[in-house]
This record gives C-alpha cells, structure tokens and sequence, in this order.
C-alpha cells in the first residue's frame, strides 16, 4: 500500500487494484481512508509542476456541498512526497461502462439512468464535466452518479490544448472539443445523447480505431438510425447536433425523458500618428470581416443541423399517416396527400442573416412553411403556418410554429397563413414586436420539437384528416384561443 497527504486527512491506495481502466485524466485505484473505510484514490496524469495555482481547484468548487446525483467527493491535492496529483471519491459498486459491456440495456432501464445522469448535470449547473462517458458514471447507494466534476478543467486550466486533445475521450468528444474550443455545458449534452445512443445499441454511435476518421465522423456525420422509440429518437438527435447552439437544454432533457418515460510610447510624427491610426482602423475593419465571414458559417451549419432535424420531424408524421391510413400517397420528399386534404412542407428560408427580426428582438435562423389544403372547397382552402428555428424565448434554439392574420384580410386563399417570401418577413417581425401593425400572430407561437414533437404531429394530421373529407374549417374568431 502507497501513503498519501493531502489537505485533509492521509490517505493508503494498493498501485495493484484498478478500479476501473485506465483513464485520459487518471487511473482509479483502491484506498482506505484513516478509519479503514474503502475509498475511490484517482491518480492524476500531471504533476505538481503544472498544477500550479490551481491546486484546490476541485476542492473550491465541490467542498461543503451536498449532491445527490454526483460521487461524493472526500479530499485532493499534492502529496508532498510523491509531488503527485489525487483526488479521493467514494468508492461505487460499478461503472456504467461495466453495465454496457454486457449488452444493450432496454429502453425502459435507460431512461432511468439517463435521467439520473441528467439529473446530476443539471444539479451542478454550474460546472461543466467536459469528459462525461460510462467510465465516469457510477452506481452507489442505488443511483446513478457521475464522478470526475471539475477535473477536466482542472486539466485544461494546467495544461496546453494540445495535450488537452490527448486526455479527451474521442468516442464521446463533441465536435467543438475537437476543433480545440473551450466546452460549455452543451458539451456534456453531446457527450450525453453519445452515451444514451451506447445504453441503447451497446456502443457509441461512432466507432473507428482511426482518429482522424473518429474525428470527422463527430465534425461531419451523422449517427446511424437508432433502434428505439420516436420519443429517444428525438431526443439522442437533438443532443448530437453538430452546432452546440442547437441542442437542447438540461431542463429540455429532463422534460422529454419524463415524456417518454412516461501600445508603448506614442509616435511624435504626424505622419507616423495617422499611420497607426490607420492602420488600426484597417485592422479592425479586417476582423469585423473575419467575424462576419464566421458569424455566416456559423449561421449556415446551424441551419443546415435544424432542417435536418425539421426533416426528421416531418418523415416520422408522415411515416405515422401512412401507417395509420392506407390510402395516403407521397407526392414528394416533404408532401402527402389524402383523399381531398394535402400536407406539404416547404423551406422558403434555408438560412436568414441577422436583422431581419429587429424589431421583435429575435435571432431567427432559418424558417419553412407547413401548408394543409383542401381541395373542391370554395369559401376555405386551407391554413398554413410557418415553422421558425430560432430563439424566442432568450434561452434556446428551437423549432416552433407561428401562424399569422390580417385585421382587413379579404380575399386570403389561406387563413390563417404563413409568410413565403423575404419581402414579408417585416410582417413577421412587426407580429413578433410591440410595434401596432395590420398582420398579428393568429394564436400564441408553440415549440415543435424534443418533448412537444408529438401535439405539433397530432395537430397537423388532424387537420389533414379534415380536409381529407372536406370538413377543415375556418377558425370563427383569430386569434385562435
């Protein structure tokens, strides 16, 4: 047995007994504490030297508070004599990774362990995990926990990226962790729709010895249909977009697994003066361009993540139609039909730039246009309503469904309707705003995806079953209560 020291108290762990495999910030090893209790001892890769000032980082965020979803954690710091880095945990009964490595584990089961995962994320909302996977969560005192808090920063603060890069869990990095960005906490979503897809199927949803192959499949691919329910369909999606903007929150999680569970001295020439002025300016003028030139990228691959997520939406509705009614016909990609009512989804803004919601103060990314059509009908065609994958609610990107009225409407083959063309997204701005204007919302707009996929699908085939048989009504009062 090896003695520690640490701040608190002594410490023994037997360098034989592994508790687990080895891991990119550690080993786990069997201790004892003084009066003979088991403990977890972790066994830092970095030696006192880097550590430096942030000696008690651990200790600063986790000491004196009491978790019920997170290893209690007991002592960390330098051992004096060995000028090595631990941190003690209480010893668990076994790590999910030893649960996974017999086997899928059932739906039913996995929404209680994703849910006590999320949980414990949720419950230290404050701290990002950063190198969340089955290693790290533990079974103790009939719980599922997750152990390692604060220790992946504790690293990045101590460390360069480069050997940062080393210490990642490649099958549960994000994409942002391999571009080498700092994480935030849609990090350790990401790292958790990987380890629902690993509860599900028995392994991550991407597996390549390679890792440059690992590292474009998590920056560019998309994971393989997963063998579970709409609703765990929905969710493991949503957490593994690529854009970290776009996934969803812990609160979002929560909710849906509970749905499915149920410069120095100044020049003194003038010329020199002006020349520094100017060549200020132009820098600034160089990395507004830059920042643009990113903004725009940015932009397009969070729109390009939330069509396909809108896409996924729309095949399972219309997947759904088919299976309950024979007689639907797919006229298209995003279009079916049955008997005399039409469903079709178009996308009329791919992506959309800043600005065009001023007004409302919204940062919307990118909309399409949902249309139910009846046809042989006179007096009402139809409705329709746009689909808007942006941030209302200054919290998180997400679809949701707006339709719109005009007070002196006459002649709308539509109503309400949907905008399809940038010269009235005003219109939809102004009905987003407290600004006084002729087009308004036609009822209160409603989120679409992750725990509300399934009202938005209910409303809309009940609509089309309406038309169907010609019996869609216009609403008698807008807007709609």
């Amino acid at each position: 047995m090896e003695k520690i020291r640490l701040r608190k108290a002594s410490w023994e762990y037997d360098p034989a007994i592994a508790l687990g495999p080895r891991g990119g910030f550690g080993t786990v090893l069997l201790g004892r504490g003084e009066d003979g209790t088991e403990v977890a001892v972790k066994k830092l890769h970095i030696s006192a030297g880097s550590a430096g000032y942030r000696e008690f980082a651990i200790s600063e965020e986790l000491e004196g508070k009491t978790f019920s979803h997170i290893i209690p954690f007991y002592d960390s710091g330098i051992d004096a004599e060995t000028m090595g880095y631990f941190v003690v945990m209480a010893k668990a009964e076994r790590s999910l990774q030893q649960l996974i490595e017999k086997g899928p584990v059932s739906e039913n089961d996995s929404v209680k362990i994703l849910t006590d995962i999320a949980r414990a994320l949720r419950e230290a909302e404050e701290i990002i995990h950063r190198d969340l996977k089955p290693g790290n969560v533990l079974y103790h005192e009939s719980k599922w926990k997750l152990a390692d808090f604060g220790i992946a920063r504790f690293v990045e603060d101590s460390t360069s990226l480069n050997t940062l890069k080393e210490c990642l869990s490649p099958l549960y990095a994000a994409p942002e962790q391999w571009r080498l960005e700092r994480a935030t906490k849609a990090t350790d979503v990401y790292a958790f729709g990987c380890i629902a897809f690993t509860l599900l199927t028995g392994h991550p949803p991407f597996l390549s010895g390679d890792l440059h192959d690992l590292r474009n499949c998590h920056l560019n691919e998309d994971p393989p249909k997963l063998p579970a329910s709409v609703k765990m369909q929905q969710l493991v999606s949503l957490c593994l977009r690529k854009n970290p903007k776009a996934r969803p929150s812990i609160d979002s999680i929560l909710k849906q697994l509970e749905g499915m569970f149920s410069p120095l001295n100044p020049p003194n020439s003038i010329i020199a003066t002006v020349g520094a002025a100017v060549a200020t300016e132009e820098a600034k003028k160089e990395a507004e361009i830059l920042r643009k030139k990113a903004e725009k990228k940015e932009r397009e691959e969070l729109a390009g993540d939330a069509i396909k997520s809108l896409g996924s939406i729309i095949e399972t509705m219309f997947e759904t139609i088919e299976r309950e009614a024979i007689l639907a016909q797919r006229l298209g990609q995003w279009s079916i039909s049955l008997g005399n009512g039409q469903l079709r989804i178009e996308v009329p803004f791919p992506v959309l730039g800043k600005g065009f919601f001023s007004n409302a103060g919204k940062d919307i990314i990118c909309g399409a246009l949902i249309i139910v059509e009846q046809t042989g009908m006179v007096n009402y065609r139809g409705r329709s309503a746009n689909l808007w994958f942006g941030d209302f609610t200054n919290s998180e990107f997400r679809w949701w469904e707006i339709s719109y009225f005009e007070w002196s409407s006459r002649g709308r083959i539509f109503e309400p309707f949907g905008i399809s063309n940038i010269s009235q997204l005003r219109d939809a701005d102004y009905a987003a705003s407290n600004i006084l204007h002729s087009v308004q919302h036609a009822a209160t707009p409603k989120p679409i995806d992750g725990e509300y996929v399934e009202e938005f699908m209910k409303r809309w085939m009940t609509r089309l079953a309406e038309a169907a048989i010609q019996r869609l009504q216009k609403p008698r009062s807008l807007p709609e209560r």
